[in-house]
């Protein structure tokens, strides 16, 4: 069996709501940073609506530490912002070396593995339009 027929592929639907927080941060503050939006991170799952909560950290010139949020509906996420557990991220975005990066973006569709494979299964004498 091929690989690409055992992942699970996921349609959020229309509605669904990203949240993405970069905190660029200063060697002294990143650990505050980092253990502050880890330990809420189980709160933050177990709010109605909530998809996906995730810390990550960026290495190199310039790195910060991202936070993202995945959210059913806007809703959903509306409700979390206005949360006692959302003052938490609010203290971690106070940690923040310069301006951080703040976005919700709405998602109106979603597509899997089966966009890969319709791509990559066309013929090779007809690249997508951009690479003519």
């Amino acid at each position: 069996m091929h690989w690409l027929a055992l992942v699970r592929i996921v349609h959020w639907g229309k509605g669904m709501v990203i949240g993405t927080l970069r905190i660029p941060t200063s060697p002294a503050r990143r650990a505050d940073v980092i253990e502050i939006l880890r330990s809420i991170q189980g709160s933050v799952l177990a709010q109605p609506g909530c998809k996906l909560c995730q810390v990550y950290e960026e290495q190199g010139p310039g790195a910060a530490v991202v936070f993202v949020e995945r959210w059913e509906s806007r809703a959903a996420l509306e409700r979390h912002i206005r949360s006692e557990t959302y003052r938490r991220i609010l203290g971690a975005i106070e940690l923040s070396a310069s301006p951080p990066d703040v976005r919700f973006d709405e998602v109106s569709s979603t597509e899997g593995i089966d966009l890969i494979e319709r791509l990559r299964s066309l013929d090779d004498s007809h690249p997508p339009s951009n690479e003519r």
